[in-house]
């Protein structure tokens, strides 16, 4: 593999969407919260589904920025970040193509979208996922994010009715230091 990351300008986005392939889901996770603390164990589902994600051109009137990482000059990983109004860096979108998935791509979009934010003056790192998205769990905390709090209405008025949001964080060290947490 030779990857490389470049930010898409604004008219070659649609590049991006080459990495769009979805995911199988075959487990959800059970939520505990105890001590101020979130948890959750995943639990197998009788009848594993395929999901995608439409590409969602909205950003709510905030600019983003989008890296695409390639192997040679296939597309093979997105992240689409932008500031969000909290101070956070919001990771909208991470995508990776199925054959490339395990193999340090997204970690690889991950460390960009940190150096973006820090180059930003953002206080961390933000992202959302939902609780059939296990795969996307174990990503994020295996890559320094955690879960700070779940949502069980934010789908309420979609096709995606019954998920959970779960949301993530990672403080940067500056943040923590100013918390007096290092």
């Amino acid at each position: 593999m030779r990857l490389e990351i470049e930010r898409l300008p604004k008219e070659r986005e649609a590049e991006r969407e080459q990495c769009f392939e979805g995911f199988w889901v075959q487990e959800k996770a059970k939520f505990r919260y105890i001590s101020g603390q979130w948890s959750w164990k995943p639990v197998q589902l009788p009848q594993p589904w395929r999901k995608t994600y439409p590409v969602n051109e909205e950003t709510g009137g905030v600019s983003r920025t989008v890296f695409l990482c390639r192997d040679g000059a296939r597309p093979v990983g997105q992240i689409t970040m932008c500031r969000w109004w909290n101070g956070f860096a919001c990771i909208e979108r991470i995508d990776v193509a199925e054959k490339y998935r395990r193999r340090g791509v997204g970690t690889l979009l991950v460390q960009q979208a940190r150096e973006w934010a820090k180059g930003q003056g953002c206080r961390g790192l933000y992202a959302e996922t939902q609780h059939t998205n296990v795969p996307a769990m174990r990503f994020y905390e295996k890559n320094g994010l955690s879960v700070r709090g779940i949502d069980t209405m934010l789908y309420y008025n979609t096709p995606h009715r019954g998920e959970t949001a779960v949301f993530y964080y990672e403080l940067f060290e500056s943040e923590l230091s100013a918390i007096g947490k290092i």
